[in-house]
């Protein structure tokens, strides 16, 4: 269960101290060492908050320092790296790819530029990726079954066929590219142009030309996001040296889960309901009694907002109702919007179809998940964590 107190981000100082285990004089001298970051609570100057993921690195480095192998059985959850990357790094509230800053890169780049960076290709493998649904036996059929399926649920079917039909080629960033145009292919009704780059393709399909621009700046920030869960399913898979279509299929069932596609759903019908008319102050006090975080809104690795969100956001003419929303829920909560609000606003604002938000989200992180599985069949090392018996 999540504690109340991490929901913000911020905690104060007699959980904090609790936390670490210290007295009040340490906590204020990490403080003063900038070692913790406070601030004051909202609405009252005297009393100051204290930043829950810097009190986590602290212990998880107490830990480590006393405990290795005691700190190593619980870093798979939020804790410390677990594997070496050179894909992509979230340090002090910015999100690199192989140290190019996302924001730089979503300002003037395509997704497909993005790949040949995250996998360094040493030239465009997209232009010799071709791929056609009519290769691919029992993918026409099916598809017009789950024309009204959730995005997610028919990309993961069709991706299956893919699997079966789709032989790797010898250049394996050719492959890669040909598996991201394949999920481009599930995610939209209609077969996207190849000849188009990816997000030309996707608003043609959707019928939505002038948010063009916009899907490519989403494409690129939702293309990866370092040691995520749909991302380490990834790795796990490559490690057992299975192909990439296999590779990607993991990630796609990952994303399956509340923490991914279920929060893209809540976030959709906060919006609705914003949209209706409905009162925020009640809507969000109703929302904010669970132990769950508010859907669309906070990021553990962002205390101070989801970069990504804010460039996405800034770009758009977002609905009255919808910015008040936002920021009541800033008054209130002192929460800032993730990339899941603003994919859902993107979604809302274009007049996109149901599922686009997701549909952005895994043909963007399709290149990610390549950059994941290529990186770890590479290393040759075989992710396999041991047992503990637990207390």
């Amino acid at each position: 269960m999540i504690d109340d107190s991490d929901i913000h981000g911020m905690i104060d100082a007699g959980e904090a101290t609790r936390r670490l285990g210290v007295s009040f004089a340490t906590l204020y001298s990490y403080v003063s060492r900038g070692l913790i970051h406070s601030e004051a609570q909202p609405g009252s100057s005297r009393t100051r908050l204290y930043s829950a993921a810097d009190i986590e690195r602290l212990i998880w480095q107490k830990t480590l320092a006393r405990k290795p192998s005691s700190a190593a059985a619980t870093a798979l959850s939020w804790g410390l790296p677990v594997l070496e990357t050179r894909i992509s790094q979230i340090q002090n509230g910015m999100l690199t790819y192989r140290g190019r800053d996302i924001l730089e890169l979503a300002d003037s780049h395509t997704l497909e530029d993005v790949a040949m960076l995250l996998w360094n290709a040493p030239v465009n493998p997209f232009v010799a990726a071709d791929f056609d649904i009519a290769d691919i036996p029992g993918w026409s059929e099916t598809a017009k079954l789950l024309i009204d399926d959730p995005v997610i649920d028919r990309s993961i079917t069709l991706m299956s066929f893919v699997r079966r039909s789709v032989k790797e080629s010898d250049d394996v960033f050719v492959s890669a590219a040909r598996l991201v145009r394949a999920i481009t292919a599930t995610v939209v009704t209609s077969p996207p142009d190849i000849g188009k780059t990816l997000h030309e393709a996707l608003a043609t399909c959707w019928n939505a030309p002038a948010a063009a621009d916009i899907i490519r700046r989403v494409l690129v920030c939702c293309a990866e996001h370092e040691l995520n869960t749909s991302s380490f399913s990834v790795r796990v898979a490559a490690s057992t040296d299975v192909d990439l279509a296999t590779c990607l299929l993991t990630g796609l069932t990952a994303y399956c889960g509340y923490e991914h596609s279920g929060v893209v759903t809540e976030a959709r019908e906060l919006v609705r309901q914003a949209m209706a008319g409905e009162d925020l102050t009640r809507l969000i006090t109703s929302r904010t009694r669970s132990t769950a975080p508010l859907a669309g809104f906070f990021h553990r690795l962002y205390p101070d907002g989801d970069p990504r969100a804010r460039e996405i956001l800034t770009r758009l003419e977002i609905p009255a109702p919808v910015a008040r929303l936002i920021e009541t829920i800033g008054h209130i909560t002192g929460l800032k919007p993730n990339i899941e609000l603003a994919l859902v606003v993107v979604e809302r604002v274009y007049k996109l179809p149901l599922g686009a938000a997701e549909a952005m989200f895994i043909t963007g992180r399709s290149v990610g998940w390549m950059s994941h599985a290529m990186e770890q069949k590479l290393s040759g090392i075989r992710i396999r964590p041991r047992a503990s018996a637990g207390r």
